[in-house]
């Protein structure tokens, strides 16, 4: 294989994104097309995706890409002509050339061509371009066979860089080569030459990195703003600053100067720092748009019928967020159409729709998305889950008596869990929601499970707008300042410690019509005392789900905006610590993790 030269690098990379971004779209096209059997334009607009494809790929020289591609779309101009109809089998080729689409592009993306099992994908294409094929019955068909092991779907164009796209070419002539949106002379490029990026250029080219994003124009016109903004307030300072130096600066006038500084810098600062979180934004459109393929393959494994419906894609939350979420959330659509729903024949016994409704949304609640994933299937049969956890041990007989309904929905994510007796490709294993509950607590969120057994189960993730700034309650334990994340606090009280009941070796307060546990902060870290005996103190209370705690502290700082700075791989496994933060005065101050502390101490009680 050559190397390639400059011109040829802007080249493929310009195929490569324009290819990323059709086949984006083409799961969810396909999807939508097998439920809207009659919607032209919708099957137009993919017949033109993979057109475009063929045509591009056939102008750099990939020849197994333009062979897959060029029987898929002839199945789909039959398609568009009506000489054959949509049907679930058909859909199931298509989809299956699809994915073989995506591994031969993931061979150019990784500058690794090589020879793939092709005819396979083909085979099952050829009979539905015959003329007999509109009376063919679909099920004769040769699509359950496997396709190709290694395939995954392509990732986000959106984390590529920008690069010009080819204007759609008109479908009027199926044989007619699009070319690809960088416009070469013919004495530039080598029709056919096979093009290959240099293994050196392999991570920059990686379609799967995640070093770039798409930022809107005009939100860099506004970061650009502020940031103008802000080189005048370092000016007017600096000006302040020889003022003061020179001794031509009275103290009243530099103590009002100064002050009328400060406020403006805040004020530009603040307003940047929005910007950047901006610019870091992405729409959770990015992790939904994968599932209706999911739901649409998984639904056809399990005999089951499904309607997907999907709320707020356009919520945005910060690119950290969003990379981190999209297995989890695979995990809890798994569960919900293993486990959830039933079959139609069960469902129409039961007085239901034959087809389940799964419904996937996302909003924003304050500085929190809220992701839900609601299912109107059997619900969860806590009699069952408890049973269950005793026969693999991982609960006594008096802790299962002991818990409430919350409790008892909370066992499906310890580890090993599993409902199922035996495993499949699907489920079983007990290692999903344990996975899930992991993910969800790295990103700092929380997770909440409300069922109904016959209507129903939600999953309810609460996760922070961004991993790097949070508004935080800054408290003091004994001369040391400490971060509590705001979102996790409820509310602060002042009170007596002559309050306090002390049962077994847990201190508890009475607040209104709850018993609050209490966990001192200095016993935690093991803060030397360091003032006086004192019988007043601080407790903030803090909670996670439905689960309350009250952090016993000296005395309440202050609200404040923090940056979140990580401890390191030494320090990163520290029970009830989040991260840390430096204090205006330079002092680091260590960031509390509630749920950390919540659950060790329910954990601590509970003896498990």
């Amino acid at each position: 294989m050559s190397q390639i030269d400059c011109e040829d690098q802007e080249l493929l990379e310009g195929f490569l994104t324009e290819t990323a971004e059709l086949l984006e779209k083409l799961d969810d096209d396909l999807v939508a097309l097998e439920k809207s059997t009659d919607d032209a334009d919708l099957l137009n607009s993919i017949f033109r995706s993979i057109h475009t494809v063929k045509g591009a790929s056939s102008f750099l020289g990939f020849e197994q890409l333009v062979k897959v591609t060029h029987k898929t779309e002839d199945v789909l101009n039959r398609l568009r002509k009506g000489e054959l109809l949509v049907a679930p089998e058909i859909m199931d080729v298509i989809l299956e050339a699809t994915d073989l689409v995506k591994l031969l592009v993931n061979d150019i993306k990784a500058g690794d061509i090589q020879e793939r099992e092709i005819d396979g994908t083909i085979s099952k294409l050829i009979p539905l371009l015959s003329e007999a094929a509109a009376s063919i019955n679909p099920s004769v068909l040769s699509v359950n066979s496997p396709a190709p092991a290694d395939i995954s779907p392509l990732p986000a164009a959106s984390e590529l860089n920008e690069a010009s796209q080819a204007d759609p070419p008109s479908p009027a002539s199926p044989d007619t080569h699009a070319l690809p949106p960088p416009q070469k002379t013919a004495n530039e490029i080598v029709p056919k030459k096979q093009v290959v990026p240099p293994k050196a250029a392999e991570k920059n080219d990686d379609l799967s990195d995640n070093t770039t994003v798409r930022v809107d124009v005009k939100r860099l016109d506004d970061l650009m703003n502020q940031v103008g903004e802000l080189v005048l307030e370092r000016n007017r300072m600096i000006q302040i600053n020889q003022n003061l130096q020179q001794g031509g600066i009275n103290k009243v006038d530099f103590n009002e100067e100064f002050g009328k500084l400060t406020k403006r810098m805040n004020f530009v600062t603040s307003e940047l720092q929005m910007q950047v979180l901006k610019m870091r934004m992405l729409p959770v459109e990015k992790v939904f748009k994968k599932f209706p393929r999911i739901v649409r393959n998984m639904a056809r494994d399990l005999g089951k019928e499904v309607n997907l419906e999907i709320y707020g894609e356009e919520t945005e939350l910060d690119r950290s967020v969003v990379d981190e979420i999209g297995d989890p959330l695979i995990h809890l659509i798994r569960n919900a159409m293993d486990h959830g729903l039933e079959t139609p024949e069960v469902r129409l016994q039961a007085g239901k729709p034959r087809a389940g409704t799964l419904v996937l949304s996302a909003v924003h609640e304050g500085n929190q998305i809220i992701i839900s994933i609601k299912d109107d299937g059997a619900g969860i049969d806590t009699e069952k889950v408890g049973r269950k956890a005793l026969e693999k041990g991982l609960i006594t007989e008096e802790q299962l008596a002991a818990m409430s309904q919350r409790e008892m929905f909370d066992l499906i994510f310890l580890p090993g869990f599993s409902t199922k007796d035996k495993a499949t490709d699907l489920s079983g294993r007990g290692v999903g929601m344990d996975v899930v509950k992991t993910n969800i607590k790295k990103l700092n969120g929380l997770i909440e499970i409300k069922s109904e057994q016959g209507a129903g189960s939600e999953f309810i993730l609460r996760l922070p707008l961004t991993l790097a700034i949070i508004q935080s309650l800054l408290v003091e334990v004994e001369g040391e300042i400490y971060s509590i994340p705001l979102s996790s606090v409820l509310e602060t009280l002042r009170v007596d410690e002559r309050e306090f009941h002390l049962i077994g070796n847990q201190e508890l307060l009475k607040l209104r019509n709850m018993v609050l546990p209490l966990v001192r902060l200095e016993t935690i870290f093991k803060v030397a005392k360091k003032y006086e005996q004192n019988h007043f103190c601080y407790v903030v209370i803090v909670g996670t789900a439905d689960k309350r705690m009250g952090l016993v502290v000296t005395r309440l700082v202050g609200q404040q905006e923090v940056a979140i700075k990580s401890l390191g791989n030494y320090l990163a496994n520290v029970p009830g610590i989040a991260g840390s933060t430096i204090l205006g005065d330079g002092r680091v101050a260590l960031i509390v993790d509630p749920v950390g502390l919540v659950e060790g101490d329910e954990g601590k009680n509970s003896g498990r």
